[in-house]
């Protein structure tokens, strides 16, 4: 546990737990109950957090997380919430494991070094993200997928989200910031039309959004002091 906290400052200790209490205070006072729901929203401010923080052990919980929503969004008929973190957010998650661990700070092993990216691939990851949005409307077009334009950007936001965690890039953050507003609109017809059954979802993506915010600064602070060390070293040398 020391060696858990020692990566934390009080700010991020309390604003993990007054994240989590909201949750839990919505889920006690809301007339209707889904406790799977609750589970899922505490699991995802845990590993929005830890990914946040560049914490070389959160994709693993980033795949506990990916299951369990994916799990939430069939239930709903969010079909395109479903494809993308089972076929796409989980192998990515798995994939980001291998890619974090190789890639530890130096001064920090519980930190993953933080990689920028160059033109051409912002280039190719433009092209193929137009491409995989036309694709994928008409894919979850024909599975009868609910607010089927939402749910299209959604899973586009998420999949440019999850390739540039994968690739240890600050601007993940951003990608995630807008499929965090995505969800928030998303989740919310849900307990317009069905009742406060998924409020603690609703609650768990505002916090996404404003730990999504917190995150991208942390990274670029983190890339700053990276940067810095490297330059150091190489005067040391």
């Amino acid at each position: 546990m020391k060696k858990f906290l020692k990566n934390w400052t009080l700010f991020e200790i309390i604003f993990l737990v007054s994240s989590i209490v909201a949750i839990v205070t919505c889920f006690i006072f809301g007339v209707d109950k889904n406790w799977f729901s609750l589970v899922v929203s505490i699991v995802g401010v845990v590993s929005v957090m830890s990914v946040a923080k560049g914490l070389v052990f959160a994709p693993f919980i980033n795949i506990v997380y990916n299951i369990l929503y994916a799990i939430i969004s069939i239930s709903q008929k969010y079909y395109g919430e479903a494809i993308i973190y089972i076929g796409l957010m989980i192998p990515i998650s798995i994939a980001s494991i291998v890619s974090w661990l190789k890639n530890k700070n130096s001064s920090n092993q519980s930190v993953v070094e933080v990689n920028k990216i160059h033109g051409y691939e912002y280039l190719w990851l433009a092209i193929g993200t137009l491409i995989a949005t036309v694709i994928f409307y008409f894919v979850l077009r024909a599975l009868n997928t609910n607010e089927l334009i939402v749910s299209t950007i959604s899973l586009i936001t998420s999949a440019v989200a999850s390739y540039l965690m994968l690739r240890r890039c600050s601007y993940y953050a951003i990608a995630f910031i807008l499929n965090d507003v995505i969800l928030i609109v998303l989740w919310s017809i849900v307990v317009i039309n069905s009742g406060t059954l998924y409020l603690p979802t609703v609650i768990s993506f505002c916090v996404f959004l404003v730990n999504d915010i917190y995150g991208f600064i942390h990274w670029k602070l983190e890339e700053r002091k990276q940067n810095l060390n490297d330059k150091t070293i190489k005067q040391e040398q």
